[in-house]
């Protein structure tokens, strides 16, 4: 959905570049899962009235290119669904001193050996990853290596698995802690927490602050 509103050249290069920091490239957004009030049937959800979605990204550029042609459209399409617009809100940056934090789509850590290994909280290296991924991330948004330690403390989480173009991406749901700096806290909370954000995974919000509240 993201990538249909932005201009053939910037989605383009956003697709196939992104932002480089060494070998790796990073999309430097993300989005949430859809919020509102639904029911399940068989494997769909059927929302009663508003559904609510997040987008939030370090590319404001890009970010202003997508409000300015999602402004224009009375519609969307989401997967199989067409949602009408009834509303949009641009939302700065908290100013929080809160650190605590849950997530509003699953936070996804991977461990490259023959095949992809997902990790969660427990396993010894999750944090580690999940840390240097932060920083690669700072380091190609501001060119400059971070020197801070970055420690993240979850008290509350569960294993998810959401399926992506038919694939199991496991990641966890919940609450925790993120001790760093303002900035690196900034550029997680835009460009989202761990891997595979630009395919709806990483997003996250101050303890406190209700989505729903903010765009309803």
């Amino acid at each position: 959905m993201i990538y249909r509103h932005l201009p053939p050249k910037t989605r383009k290069s956003l697709h196939e570049n992104g932002v480089r920091q060494g070998p790796r490239k990073f999309k430097l957004f993300t989005f949430s899962r859809l919020y509102g009030d639904f029911v399940r049937r068989d494997n769909s959800l059927i929302f009663r009235d508003f559904a609510y979605l997040c987008i939030s990204s370090v590319l404001t550029r890009e970010m202003r290119l997508l409000i300015n042609s999602l402004s224009k459209e009375s519609s969307i399409r989401i997967g199989k669904c067409v949602l009408n617009v009834d509303s949009m809100r641009v939302l700065e940056f908290p100013d929080n001193e809160e650190r605590e934090f849950y997530t509003l789509s699953p936070i996804v850590v991977t461990k490259r050996t023959n095949e992809t290994k997902y990790l969660l909280p427990f396993d010894d290296e999750y944090n580690m990853r999940l840390s240097l991924n932060l920083k690669r991330k700072v380091k190609a948004v501001t060119g400059r290596e971070p020197m801070s330690e970055i420690k993240f403390r979850f008290l509350k989480w569960r294993r998810v698995i959401t399926l992506y173009k038919g694939n199991p991406v496991i990641g966890v749901m919940g609450k925790f802690k993120l001790y760093s700096t303002k900035t690196e806290l900034k550029v997680g909370y835009f460009a989202g927490l761990g891997v595979k954000n630009s395919q709806g995974f990483g997003m996250f919000e101050f303890e406190g602050i209700s989505v729903r509240d903010l765009l309803g």
